[in-house]
């Protein structure tokens, strides 16, 4: 349909761009799930194609990064030039824009491959700094903890059957196992070769019907 006038027709146009954005935010709301809290201010997730996406310019915003480096390093780093999408998305001051995502499961290694002197940006790699060193530490040491009581247990429990080894009734005990075991054997190589012999006469009953 033509417009004659110009007026009408941007007028038209705003409306139409207006109406986009209402729906744009109906659809995100319905689909974010999940959000990131950082000084204070709310880092949406949106959800699409099966897993969460997080727009980068609000981060570099709140973490007082510049954004247009970050593109570009983005844009040219070996494995995050494939990792992101174009996507609408609400930035810091919650205003609906299209704007660089990327998947959540990458989002924390790109924050920490940031270059920049940013002090909110130190602050937050020294927390995942220090999140990472107590999680792998904690792991070492508590694998040691374990070890070090599997030794001890391993210690009391051959020191116990040593003095047990010299026992009669312990000595008595260890040899009705012995013959429990092998009664145990026998009765279950005789119920293979009846279960064996049941189904030999079964199949000759069947071939001479």
């Amino acid at each position: 349909m033509r417009v004659a006038f110009p007026e009408l027709r941007d007028m038209i146009a705003t409306t139409q761009n207006r109406a986009f954005c209402v729906l744009h935010q109906i659809n995100f709301i319905m689909k974010t799930e999940k959000f990131l809290q950082f000084n204070g201010k709310t880092i949406y997730f949106q959800s699409y194609d099966g897993q969460f996406w997080i727009a980068i310019k609000p981060i570099c915003e709140v973490l007082n990064v510049s954004y247009n480096p970050q593109v570009l390093a983005l844009k040219n780093d070996v494995f995050f030039k494939d990792a992101y999408t174009l996507q609408y998305m609400h930035d810091s001051s919650n205003r609906l824009q299209k704007m660089i995502c990327l998947p959540e499961k990458y989002i924390y290694g790109w924050l920490l491959s940031i270059n920049s002197s940013s002090q909110e940006l130190r602050n937050y790699k020294k927390e995942c700094y220090d999140i990472l060193y107590n999680y792998f530490h904690g792991t070492i040491t508590g694998r040691k903890e374990l070890l070090k009581k599997k030794v001890e247990i391993d210690i009391e429990l051959t020191k116990a059957e040593n003095e047990l080894i010299e026992n009669p009734a312990y000595i008595k005990i260890q040899e009705l196992k012995k013959k429990q075991s092998e009664v145990n054997k026998g009765l279950k190589n005789n119920d293979q070769k009846v279960i064996q012999e049941t189904i030999t006469l079964f199949n000759y009953a069947q071939e001479n019907n």
